[in-house]
């Protein structure tokens, strides 16, 4: 594997509402900078 290549994970959300809609989110994010962030919050 390449350790230089940014690893990204792509994130969805999905959120139903009692109404029923449906409201949907996507986004990327870095690996490495989420894995530092949950490691940080675990830590707390």
């Amino acid at each position: 594997m390449d350790d230089k290549k940014s690893q990204t994970i792509k994130a969805q959300e999905w959120v139903v509402m009692f109404d029923g809609q449906i409201k949907r989110s996507e986004k990327e994010i870095d690996a490495n900078e989420h894995y530092l962030e949950v490691n940080s919050q675990r830590d707390e």
